[in-house]
């Protein structure tokens, strides 16, 4: 009895190479439950791995192909990440920075584009440091003289002289309005100096204090002046439709400036004129009549008698200019009025002339 134990001892202390056939897979039985059994403890683990928040998950752009807007135009006060990139996706709406003023522009280099890009994850690498977007704002723009008209109505209905006009200093005045709003361009108030004329006014088109200008200038009394419509050359005839009529400050107008139109229709240029300049009393002149060396005929009428004869005009004048003659038979000289064309009338008082 005792030797049967000590058997059974000895086979779990050998080897299993050489352990009977039987014997092992008797052992191998005895094991496979347990590898069985710790199976399930690891299908246990999985499911808790896969448990992850959804909100900690970034999203991931859907497009498969991006790219960069080439023209950028915006009307509000951001720029949304699909004012950047085509194929943004579901978060194309996403405020990526703020816009410029209106009429202004911002710059975006290769370095922020791929920040951004990769912040949304979408699938875009700049080709190279080149790239860029510009992206502007738009704008609804009042130009220089719209302002002043809004200056001029206001000084009216302030009691102000309506032949007179605030004139800005700054030449180049232009004032961008948004176009995301309804809101037009106002004068909130007005200062003006009697003794030097000068004036000084606050425009507003918002609440923000970025929407107020503040304007000077001078207030200037206005006049009307005829001026030409088109440029003329010398010896050309002025007519009424050559002439229009603009509003302009009296400072600037010279003392022998022209400001009655009768006075310059019928008149001939006496050099090349300017368009839309005021039209001096040396501009102008009467239209030649008679040139010099022309061939003219020389009338003399007395009560009872018309002679006529030919002579040489030795300079050129207009219609009422004495100028001097030469008979072309006696070669005597005399003075005579120009009547019209190629003619002229002598005095009585050199009537031997005309032998």
């Amino acid at each position: 009895m005792k030797i049967f134990p000590l058997i059974i001892g000895a086979l779990f202390l050998l080897p299993a190479s050489v352990l009977p056939a039987s014997v092992w897979a008797a052992q191998n039985n005895q094991v496979a439950p347990q590898r069985n059994q710790v199976a399930p403890q690891r299908n246990q683990v999985a499911p808790q791995r896969n448990q992850v928040n959804p909100s900690a998950i970034k999203p991931f752009a859907t497009p498969d192909f991006v790219s960069l807007n080439s023209q950028v135009v915006v009307d509000g006060n951001v720029i949304l990440l699909a004012d950047i990139f085509q194929g943004a996706g579901k978060y194309s709406d996403r405020v990526v920075a703020y816009a410029p003023r209106p009429g202004g522009r911002a710059s975006f280099d290769a370095r922020w584009l791929q920040r951004v890009a990769s912040a949304y994850r979408l699938k875009w690498r700049p080709s190279s440091r080149m790239d860029r977007v510009i992206v502007e704002r738009a704008s609804r723009l009042v130009n220089r003289a719209t302002i002043e008209d809004l200056l001029h109505s206001y000084m009216v209905n302030d009691g102000g002289d309506p032949s007179s006009r605030a004139v800005i200093s700054n030449q180049a005045l232009r004032i961008h309005l948004p176009t995301n709003t309804n809101q037009d361009l106002r004068v909130e108030q007005m200062n003006a100096d009697q003794g030097s004329g000068r004036f000084s006014a606050t425009l507003t088109w918002g609440n923000g204090p970025n929407q107020r200008r503040r304007v000077s200038g001078r207030i200037q009394r206005m006049t009307e002046v005829p001026v030409l419509a088109s440029r003329m050359m010398r010896g050309d005839l002025i007519t009424k439709s050559d002439l229009k009529w603009v509003t302009m400050p009296e400072a600037r107008l010279s003392r022998t400036a022209i400001t009655d139109i009768s006075l310059i229709i019928g008149m001939a240029a006496k050099r090349g004129m300017q368009a839309g300049r005021p039209i001096s009393k040396n501009d102008v002149r009467r239209p030649l009549l008679v040139s010099r060396g022309q061939t003219v005929t020389m009338v003399l009428i007395t009560p009872s008698m018309q002679l006529t004869a030919k002579g040489r005009a030795l300079q050129a004048g207009s219609k009422g200019d004495t100028i001097r003659i030469s008979n072309v038979q006696t070669s005597t000289v005399i003075d005579a009025v120009i009547t019209g064309s190629g003619r002229v009338q002598v005095d009585m008082g050199v009537n031997l002339a005309m032998r």
